[in-house]
């Protein structure tokens, strides 16, 4: 929206120029300032109502469609939304009263720049050019659109890596051929021992199914949006430290492909009883720099000691891109059965072996909710919102793109046509059709440049708004950063040329009678 004011302002300047020595013989006759300014507020004012009833029409029209577009492309397995779309009184006042600011802000600095003028040399200049103050005001126009665009085009630029990166990345475990299953017994109405006793026989059946490898259980699957958190304190430190856990059982390492470092991982029969822990590799490292983390020991809030029994490779079994979350495991018990999730790898059709699982559960409780998905999915809920709001970033980034563009060309092309004696001028002085191009292309791009410098600094300013969904990218990430700047400034130039070139096909016999 300040693209397009400010592209409208641009137009009012222009348009206003044209008309100065109309509005010097107005004054000169006995209108007042403040009747001119009512007069072209006017005419901006309606040129804003028209746009604003016709863009919320469209709005109100398209809107529907959009929304049921963006919730269709939600990751499967979250609750549905209903969302009432419809227009309402708020909304067309809300709309309402948005035009009528904008056409005001936008529409009083062309009125009140276009009714400041000399008299006497206002009903002098036949020509009308320009005048220097109005030249500014529209170059520093076209660097706040370019500074504003500049910020959607970095924040698109960043958003569409880290879908890329999203799409690619290595989690740092085994995700193919792997089946998970979320039991909540508690809800059921189970104890702690009848879900022992049904997660053993369970875990037997599915171990049995055809095509079935390994099963495995864990507090929290990877990636599954589910946490653990709890504080520590290393003995001989003051604070405490906020870790994420999870309690596994023994073939959880083996199941999900990641190793065992240092140590061993947790042996059959190993329970909360047991004291040992896994620390992850960027763990041991954060809590015992430079040391061997074996037999290390961490105490709980209750005051009760873990010791470090082994070192498992980072992974991004917490958050997608951040495999140095510090986290440990704990050996699953009895007390897990009563909300785990099965983890299942398996060979052949996935539609058989979650059939399979299916059936294993209803043999056992056929009153019992159960819902088996691949563990891959689980990334389609990371990168859901990062691929929504990267689409959302890149229509708005192009149109911003789009009217910037429109605004240099519309700048460019004004100012070339107002400068045509001066350039005639030059081309009679000995100035070729070389110079001529380069003298109007520097007074495109250097209030691009401006704005666009503007704009880079304040998206690397508050590009952490989008550090949630920048996946393993920096929020300064430099293929952006430079990439985005360099499309910007070769658009500018493309917009400028047209009428760069127009410029150098002057006959400077015709441009020193134009007047």
């Amino acid at each position: 929206m300040l693209i397009a004011c400010a592209n409208v302002a641009n137009l009012l300047l222009a348009r206003a120029s044209l008309r100065h020595r109309e509005i010097a013989l107005r004054l000169s006759i006995g209108a007042s300032r403040m009747r001119l300014v009512r007069q072209l507020l006017t005419e901006s004012l309606l040129l804003s109502l028209i746009g604003g009833g016709s863009g919320s029409l469209v709005a109100f029209w398209a809107f529907a469609s959009f929304t049921r577009l963006a919730v269709s492309h939600l990751p499967k397995g979250l609750p549905a939304l209903a969302l009432n779309v419809r227009p309402d009184p708020f909304v067309f006042a809300y709309a309402f009263g948005l035009t009528l600011i904008t056409g005001i802000a936008f529409g009083l600095i062309p009125a009140f720049e276009s009714t400041r003028v000399d008299l006497n040399t206002a009903l002098k200049d036949e020509g009308g050019r320009a005048r220097g103050s109005g030249r500014f005001l529209r170059s520093t126009l076209v660097g706040a659109q370019v500074a504003v665009c500049m910020i959607l085009l970095l924040a698109t630029g960043l958003l569409l890596r880290a879908l890329y990166h999203a799409q690619t990345v290595n989690p740092g475990f085994e995700m193919k051929n792997l089946a998970s299953g979320f039991f909540n017994l508690l809800d059921q109405g189970y104890d702690q021992n009848r879900a022992t006793l049904l997660m053993g026989r369970l875990r037997e059946r599915i171990a049995s199914l055809p095509g079935v490898i390994e099963v495995a259980q864990a507090e929290c699957a990877p990636l599954s949006h589910d946490f653990s958190v709890g504080n520590f304190t290393v003995p001989g430190r003051q604070e405490k430290v906020s870790i994420e856990y999870n309690h596994v059982s023994p073939k959880y390492f083996s199941l999900l492909g990641i190793p065992i470092l240092l140590g061993r991982g947790f042996r059959p029969g190993e329970t909360h009883d047991a004291p040992g822990v896994i620390v992850t590799q960027s763990t041991a490292q954060r809590l015992w720099p430079g040391e061997n983390p074996l037999a290390k020991t961490l105490r709980e809030d209750s005051g009760r000691e873990d010791s470090v029994i082994g070192v498992a490779k980072d992974a991004q079994v917490s958050h997608l891109g951040e495999s140095t979350t510090t986290y440990l495991y704990f050996p699953a018990g009895p007390e897990d059965n009563v909300r785990t999730y099965l983890l299942v790898r398996y060979t052949g059709d996935f539609t058989a072996t979650a059939k399979g699982i299916r059936n294993a559960v209803q043999s056992l409780d056929p009153e019992m909710p159960v819902n088996v998905s691949k563990l891959e999915d689980y990334l389609e809920k990371w990168r859901a919102p990062s691929r929504i709001v990267a689409a959302l970033s890149g229509a708005l980034g192009s149109l911003a793109l789009l009217l910037a563009s429109i605004g240099v060309y519309g700048t460019v092309s004004y100012s070339v046509s107002r400068s045509t004696h001066d350039i005639g001028i030059r081309m009679a002085l000995g100035a070729g059709g070389r110079d001529v191009m380069k003298l109007v292309l520097w007074q495109a791009i250097r209030p691009v440049l401006i704005g666009g410098i503007l704009g880079v600094a304040v998206c690397a300013a508050v590009s952490q708004v989008f550090a949630s969904m920048l996946f393993g990218l920096s929020t300064h990430d430099p293929i952006a950063f430079i990439f985005v700047p360099a499309f910007l400034v070769f658009v500018t130039l493309v917009a400028g040329y047209l009428p760069a070139r127009r410029a150098t096909k002057v006959d400077p016999i015709v441009a020193l009678r134009y007047e």
